[in-house]
């Protein structure tokens, strides 16, 4: 049959997301020597207004400064830093303009940063399944993290490589190089598509469209993991939760029409419907490419989906991996099974 597109891995147009985390670590203060007791009050308000006004400019054009306070409430002002070293210029820069030891106190704190929404497309370390990765001029979807005889890896598409079929090597960063150049893995598997036997005449065959990249030793990983977005079928990139996988379908291939099937990918997020066509034979158009015996999800998919993982939800956020979405058309998407990435691939664990 010659019924689906590929949903194509795409350029890398802009850079992704970092992610933001806040410590919750508690500041420390540290008080200039000789200064007086907070419980003693402090200079009078148009004294101190007038001194901060001094104080700011010349304590906020010190490295590793954070915040600048004239604060009320005790009567001093108040200066925040990442670290103690910045202590002792602040000192200088205090005494430069006129305030005594009792007029101000310093404190060890957290730098402040801009808080940005977490997408599929932030990075994320450790890494989690249904996020942005990219290799050469292209993006796709991070599939999902096992464990595997080669060691420690990821699922992704055979065409989400430099080269669909055969092992090249291909090195993937997430979410871009653009983001962080430091690469997170290497392709370590990839078979080769093979003609003859029950392949068509002039096609090249697989049973799945999937590659399995070896992680780099210091790049971390969470096996078990995909990222949950706000809803279903909304459009969402935005990270809501995550989705726990604790069990895995090892067998099925041919999925019972109406069976309803998750994915989450980097261009559309979360999408959601039941199967409507099972153990499909399917030609890839523009190429040689027939893949055999896939299943057919009416649920959304766009470019740049190519690698998300397919699961069944089966209580709260737990799930069942049953597959990697590959391509599809307008309304549905393509898969194929576990089952069959596991006979290519080899024995897989993706489970928590």
């Amino acid at each position: 049959m010659s019924l689906t597109a590929p949903v194509s891995r795409i350029v890398v147009l802009s850079s992704a997301l970092l992610v933001l985390a806040a410590c919750s670590d508690t500041p420390t203060t540290v008080e200039p020597p000789g200064s007086v007791s907070l419980s003693r009050g402090g200079v009078a308000a148009d004294r101190l207004a007038d001194l901060f006004e001094r104080a700011s400019p010349a304590v906020m054009a010190i490295g590793g400064t954070v915040f600048a306070d004239n604060d009320e409430r005790i009567g001093k002002m108040v200066f925040g830093v990442e670290n103690a070293n910045a202590i002792p210029g602040i000192q200088r820069a205090l005494e430069a303009i006129g305030a005594s030891s009792g007029d101000y106190v310093v404190e060890v704190t957290e730098p402040i940063r801009q808080m940005q929404t977490v997408t599929l497309r932030s990075r994320f370390r450790p890494t989690q399944a249904g996020t942005q990765i990219h290799f050469g001029q292209y993006v796709c979807t991070m599939g999902f993290n096992v464990t595997h005889s080669g060691g420690r890896s990821f699922i992704t598409n055979s065409h989400c490589t430099n080269t669909q079929g055969g092992t090249e090597g291909t090195v993937y960063y997430q979410p871009a190089s653009s983001t962080d150049p430091v690469s997170i893995a290497t392709e370590a598997d990839d078979p080769i598509y093979k003609k003859g036997g029950t392949c068509p005449r002039g096609k090249k065959c697989r049973h799945s469209d999937a590659s399995r990249a070896l992680y780099q030793s210091a790049t971390s990983s969470n096996r078990g993991d995909i990222l949950k977005t706000t809803g279903a079928n909304n459009g969402s990139l935005t990270v809501g939760g995550v989705f726990t996988v604790t069990s895995q379908d090892n067998s099925t291939k041919e999925f019972a029409i109406g069976t309803v099937l998750n994915k989450v990918g980097r261009t559309t997020g979360w999408s959601q419907g039941p199967v409507s066509r099972t153990c499909v034979n399917t030609n890839v158009q523009g190429s040689q490419v027939h893949q055999l015996c896939q299943t057919f999800v009416d649920a959304n998919v766009a470019g740049g989906d190519s690698g998300s993982p397919v699961f069944r939800i089966t209580s709260g956020d737990n799930v069942q991996l049953v597959g990697i979405l590959w391509g599809g058309g307008t309304g549905y998407y393509v898969m194929s099974p576990l089952a069959s990435i596991q006979q290519e691939l080899g024995s897989v664990t993706a489970t928590k």
